[in-house]
Protein backbone atom coordinates (compact mmCIF):
# COMPACT_ATOMS: atom_id res chain seq x y z
CA UNK A 1 0.00 0.00 0.00
CA UNK A 2 2.85 2.33 0.81
CA UNK A 3 4.79 1.80 -2.08
CA UNK A 4 1.34 2.57 -4.06
CA UNK A 5 0.49 5.30 -2.36
CA UNK A 6 4.47 6.59 -2.90
CA UNK A 7 4.14 5.54 -6.57
CA UNK A 8 1.19 7.81 -6.57
CA UNK A 9 2.42 11.19 -5.52
CA UNK A 10 5.84 10.44 -8.01
CA UNK A 11 3.23 10.41 -10.91
CA UNK A 12 1.53 13.29 -9.63
CA UNK A 13 4.85 14.96 -9.41
CA UNK A 14 5.94 13.85 -12.97
CA UNK A 15 3.19 15.16 -14.32
CA UNK A 16 3.00 18.34 -16.55
CA UNK A 17 1.44 21.56 -14.89
CA UNK A 18 -1.15 23.45 -16.53
CA UNK A 19 0.21 26.99 -18.19
CA UNK A 20 -0.39 29.95 -16.63
CA UNK A 21 -1.76 32.69 -18.71
CA UNK A 22 -4.51 34.85 -19.97
CA UNK A 23 -7.01 33.44 -23.09
CA UNK A 24 -7.36 35.93 -25.54
CA UNK A 25 -9.08 34.17 -28.04
CA UNK A 26 -12.18 35.51 -29.17
CA UNK A 27 -13.79 38.05 -31.73
CA UNK A 28 -12.81 41.80 -30.72
CA UNK A 29 -14.18 45.11 -31.54
CA UNK A 30 -12.64 48.35 -31.57
CA UNK A 31 -13.18 50.74 -28.77
CA UNK A 32 -11.69 54.81 -29.42
CA UNK A 33 -11.39 55.48 -26.12
CA UNK A 34 -7.58 57.09 -27.66
CA UNK A 35 -7.02 58.58 -30.86
CA UNK A 36 -10.63 59.38 -31.68
CA UNK A 37 -9.81 60.93 -34.95
CA UNK A 38 -7.16 58.68 -36.65
CA UNK A 39 -9.40 55.27 -35.18
CA UNK A 40 -12.90 56.44 -35.76
CA UNK A 41 -12.52 59.24 -36.98
CA UNK A 42 -11.60 59.27 -41.11
CA UNK A 43 -7.54 59.04 -40.23
CA UNK A 44 -4.35 60.68 -39.12
CA UNK A 45 -4.18 64.65 -40.40
CA UNK A 46 -1.79 65.47 -42.57
CA UNK A 47 1.70 67.00 -40.80
CA UNK A 48 0.50 65.34 -37.58
CA UNK A 49 3.49 64.28 -36.09
CA UNK A 50 2.43 65.00 -32.39
CA UNK A 51 3.65 62.42 -29.97
CA UNK A 52 6.31 60.45 -32.60
CA UNK A 53 9.89 60.83 -31.82
CA UNK A 54 11.08 61.33 -35.20
CA UNK A 55 14.51 61.98 -36.06
CA UNK A 56 15.41 64.45 -39.17
CA UNK A 57 15.46 61.30 -41.61
CA UNK A 58 11.31 60.38 -40.32
CA UNK A 59 10.31 63.97 -40.90
CA UNK A 60 11.74 64.09 -44.18
CA UNK A 61 10.50 61.01 -45.45
CA UNK A 62 6.80 61.82 -43.93
CA UNK A 63 6.67 65.64 -45.21
CA UNK A 64 7.49 64.28 -48.79
CA UNK A 65 5.07 61.33 -49.29
CA UNK A 66 1.81 61.98 -50.70
CA UNK A 67 -1.22 59.79 -49.35
CA UNK A 68 -2.68 59.66 -53.23
CA UNK A 69 -0.26 56.64 -53.63
CA UNK A 70 -2.85 54.70 -51.27
CA UNK A 71 -4.71 55.44 -54.51
CA UNK A 72 -2.90 53.14 -56.58
CA UNK A 73 -4.03 50.27 -58.05
CA UNK A 74 -1.22 47.83 -56.64
CA UNK A 75 -1.90 48.96 -53.26
CA UNK A 76 -5.39 48.34 -52.78
CA UNK A 77 -5.18 45.01 -51.29
CA UNK A 78 -1.85 46.02 -49.42
CA UNK A 79 -1.88 44.60 -45.93
CA UNK A 80 -1.07 47.07 -42.84
CA UNK A 81 1.94 46.16 -41.33
CA UNK A 82 2.01 44.84 -37.84
CA UNK A 83 2.51 48.39 -35.58
CA UNK A 84 0.19 49.97 -37.61
CA UNK A 85 -2.85 47.36 -37.36
CA UNK A 86 -3.80 48.24 -33.91
CA UNK A 87 -4.50 51.93 -34.64
CA UNK A 88 -6.04 51.20 -38.19
CA UNK A 89 -10.08 50.64 -37.92
CA UNK A 90 -12.32 47.87 -37.72
CA UNK A 91 -12.22 44.94 -35.78
CA UNK A 92 -9.73 41.84 -34.54
CA UNK A 93 -10.37 38.85 -34.10
CA UNK A 94 -7.79 36.01 -32.34
CA UNK A 95 -7.84 32.29 -32.38
CA UNK A 96 -5.46 29.61 -30.54
CA UNK A 97 -3.04 27.51 -32.78
CA UNK A 98 -3.20 24.12 -30.15
CA UNK A 99 -1.45 21.12 -30.29
CA UNK A 100 -3.38 17.97 -30.85
CA UNK A 101 -1.31 15.40 -28.96
CA UNK A 102 0.28 17.49 -25.94
CA UNK A 103 -2.70 19.98 -25.92
CA UNK A 104 -0.16 23.27 -25.43
CA UNK A 105 -0.51 26.38 -27.14
CA UNK A 106 1.45 26.44 -29.89
CA UNK A 107 0.80 29.86 -31.62
CA UNK A 108 -1.76 32.89 -31.36
CA UNK A 109 -3.15 34.09 -34.42
CA UNK A 110 -4.51 37.34 -35.36
CA UNK A 111 -6.53 38.87 -37.90
CA UNK A 112 -7.96 42.44 -38.94
CA UNK A 113 -10.08 43.51 -41.33
CA UNK A 114 -7.04 44.91 -44.25
CA UNK A 115 -4.08 42.07 -43.17
CA UNK A 116 -2.70 38.58 -43.81
CA UNK A 117 -2.49 36.02 -40.67
CA UNK A 118 -0.62 37.16 -38.05
CA UNK A 119 0.58 33.95 -36.05
CA UNK A 120 2.73 34.84 -32.62
CA UNK A 121 4.64 31.73 -31.95
CA UNK A 122 4.09 30.38 -28.39
CA UNK A 123 6.27 27.06 -28.44
CA UNK A 124 9.86 28.90 -27.71
CA UNK A 125 11.19 28.91 -31.57
CA UNK A 126 13.85 31.40 -32.46
CA UNK A 127 13.71 34.21 -34.14
CA UNK A 128 15.02 33.74 -38.27
CA UNK A 129 18.56 35.06 -38.77
CA UNK A 130 18.53 38.82 -40.03
CA UNK A 131 18.73 37.63 -43.85
CA UNK A 132 15.40 36.46 -43.66
CA UNK A 133 12.70 36.96 -45.87
CA UNK A 134 10.36 40.56 -44.38
CA UNK A 135 6.80 40.49 -44.34
CA UNK A 136 4.09 42.64 -43.71
CA UNK A 137 3.52 40.98 -40.48
CA UNK A 138 7.39 40.02 -39.22
CA UNK A 139 8.11 37.30 -37.27
CA UNK A 140 6.15 36.94 -33.31
CA UNK A 141 6.91 35.01 -30.69
CA UNK A 142 5.21 35.32 -27.29
CA UNK A 143 5.29 34.39 -23.70
CA UNK A 144 3.42 34.89 -20.46
CA UNK A 145 4.73 37.13 -17.68
CA UNK A 146 2.08 36.16 -15.36
CA UNK A 147 -1.28 36.98 -16.99
CA UNK A 148 0.56 39.47 -19.37
CA UNK A 149 1.64 37.96 -22.73
CA UNK A 150 4.83 39.62 -24.19
CA UNK A 151 5.42 39.83 -27.81
CA UNK A 152 8.82 40.76 -30.12
CA UNK A 153 8.52 40.97 -33.55
CA UNK A 154 10.91 41.05 -36.44
CA UNK A 155 11.57 41.35 -39.93
CA UNK A 156 9.34 43.42 -41.05
CA UNK A 157 8.51 44.99 -44.32
CA UNK A 158 9.42 48.56 -44.57
CA UNK A 159 5.59 50.55 -44.04
CA UNK A 160 4.56 52.87 -41.98
CA UNK A 161 3.03 53.63 -38.27
CA UNK A 162 0.65 56.15 -39.52
CA UNK A 163 -1.40 56.54 -42.07
CA UNK A 164 -0.53 59.76 -42.77
CA UNK A 165 2.53 58.28 -44.05
CA UNK A 166 4.75 58.60 -41.12
CA UNK A 167 7.36 56.22 -41.91
CA UNK A 168 8.78 52.77 -40.63
CA UNK A 169 11.73 50.84 -42.00
CA UNK A 170 12.66 47.16 -42.24
CA UNK A 171 14.66 47.75 -39.31
CA UNK A 172 12.08 48.41 -36.93
CA UNK A 173 11.12 46.04 -34.31
CA UNK A 174 8.25 45.77 -31.54
CA UNK A 175 7.38 45.02 -28.36
CA UNK A 176 3.67 44.21 -27.37
CA UNK A 177 2.35 43.81 -24.27
CA UNK A 178 -1.05 42.32 -24.02
CA UNK A 179 -3.49 42.76 -21.04
CA UNK A 180 -6.96 41.62 -20.21
CA UNK A 181 -9.82 42.70 -17.54
CA UNK A 182 -12.49 41.10 -18.44
CA UNK A 183 -14.49 42.41 -21.58
CA UNK A 184 -11.21 44.46 -22.63
CA UNK A 185 -7.86 44.18 -23.66
CA UNK A 186 -5.48 46.70 -23.62
CA UNK A 187 -2.86 46.31 -26.62
CA UNK A 188 0.68 48.23 -25.15
CA UNK A 189 3.05 48.64 -28.11
CA UNK A 190 6.83 50.04 -27.79
CA UNK A 191 8.14 50.47 -31.49
CA UNK A 192 12.10 50.73 -31.78
CA UNK A 193 13.20 52.24 -35.62
CA UNK A 194 17.07 53.18 -35.30
CA UNK A 195 16.43 54.41 -39.46
CA UNK A 196 13.20 56.72 -38.77
CA UNK A 197 13.43 57.54 -34.35
CA UNK A 198 14.91 59.11 -32.05
CA UNK A 199 13.40 56.81 -29.07
CA UNK A 200 10.82 54.14 -28.85
CA UNK A 201 7.31 55.20 -30.09
CA UNK A 202 4.82 54.14 -27.59
CA UNK A 203 1.35 53.54 -27.84
CA UNK A 204 -1.44 51.92 -26.56
CA UNK A 205 -5.30 50.69 -27.87
CA UNK A 206 -8.37 49.13 -26.21
CA UNK A 207 -10.60 46.47 -27.64
CA UNK A 208 -13.89 44.87 -26.37
CA UNK A 209 -14.74 41.43 -26.64
CA UNK A 210 -17.72 41.07 -28.82
CA UNK A 211 -20.00 37.63 -29.17
CA UNK A 212 -22.15 38.96 -31.54
CA UNK A 213 -19.44 40.37 -34.55
CA UNK A 214 -17.70 38.43 -36.70
CA UNK A 215 -14.63 39.69 -38.76
CA UNK A 216 -15.53 41.71 -41.80
CA UNK A 217 -14.35 40.65 -45.25
CA UNK A 218 -12.26 43.30 -46.98
CA UNK A 219 -13.32 44.15 -50.43
CA UNK A 220 -10.08 44.38 -52.00
CA UNK A 221 -9.37 43.45 -55.53
CA UNK A 222 -6.16 41.59 -56.20
CA UNK A 223 -4.34 42.96 -59.76
CA UNK A 224 -0.80 43.09 -60.74
CA UNK A 225 1.72 45.19 -58.90
CA UNK A 226 3.45 47.68 -60.39
CA UNK A 227 1.89 48.95 -63.49
CA UNK A 228 2.00 52.65 -62.31
CA UNK A 229 3.78 54.73 -64.51
CA UNK A 230 5.28 57.01 -61.13
CA UNK A 231 4.76 56.94 -57.69
CA UNK A 232 3.23 59.79 -56.23
CA UNK A 233 5.46 62.13 -53.97
CA UNK A 234 6.58 65.86 -53.05
CA UNK A 235 10.05 67.29 -53.22
CA UNK A 236 11.33 68.14 -49.93
CA UNK A 237 9.72 71.98 -48.77
CA UNK A 238 6.84 71.33 -51.33
CA UNK A 239 4.61 69.56 -49.95
CA UNK A 240 0.63 72.27 -49.52
CA UNK A 241 -1.15 70.38 -47.53
CA UNK A 242 1.25 69.50 -44.21
CA UNK A 243 -0.30 73.01 -41.93
CA UNK A 244 -4.06 72.77 -43.30
CA UNK A 245 -5.60 71.14 -40.19
CA UNK A 246 -3.27 73.39 -37.28
CA UNK A 247 -5.56 76.60 -37.16
CA UNK A 248 -9.10 73.81 -37.05
CA UNK A 249 -7.75 72.55 -34.01
CA UNK A 250 -5.44 75.49 -32.35
CA UNK A 251 -2.14 73.58 -32.78
CA UNK A 252 1.20 75.24 -32.98
CA UNK A 253 3.10 74.44 -35.82
CA UNK A 254 5.94 73.64 -34.32
CA UNK A 255 5.64 71.01 -32.25
CA UNK A 256 3.22 69.61 -34.64
CA UNK A 257 5.64 69.25 -37.81
CA UNK A 258 9.05 68.83 -35.28
CA UNK A 259 8.47 65.87 -34.29
CA UNK A 260 11.65 64.43 -32.31
CA UNK A 261 11.59 63.07 -28.45
CA UNK A 262 11.68 66.40 -26.46
CA UNK A 263 8.22 67.49 -27.43
CA UNK A 264 7.23 64.58 -26.09
CA UNK A 265 7.67 65.59 -22.37
CA UNK A 266 6.24 68.34 -19.99
CA UNK A 267 9.17 70.54 -20.09
CA UNK A 268 9.21 71.07 -24.02
CA UNK A 269 6.05 73.72 -22.81
CA UNK A 270 8.18 76.17 -21.25
CA UNK A 271 10.63 75.78 -24.28
CA UNK A 272 7.29 76.14 -26.68
CA UNK A 273 6.12 79.48 -24.03
CA UNK A 274 9.95 81.03 -24.93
Amino acid sequence: MKRLLLLGIVLLASAPAHAQGTDFAGEWSSRCTEDFIARCGGGEQLGDYLGIPLNAAGRMRAETSDVAEWGLPEFQCRPHPSPYQWRAQGNMRITKEINPVSRQLTAYHVAWLRSLDRPIYMDGRPHPPEYAPHTWSGFSTGKFDGNTLVITTTHMKQGYVKDNDVPLSDKATMLEYWTRHANIITITTFINDPIYLEEPYVLSSNYEIDEHTLLEFFPCTIIEENISQSVPHYLPGKNPYLNDWLKEYGVPEEPARKGGADHMYPEYRLKLKK
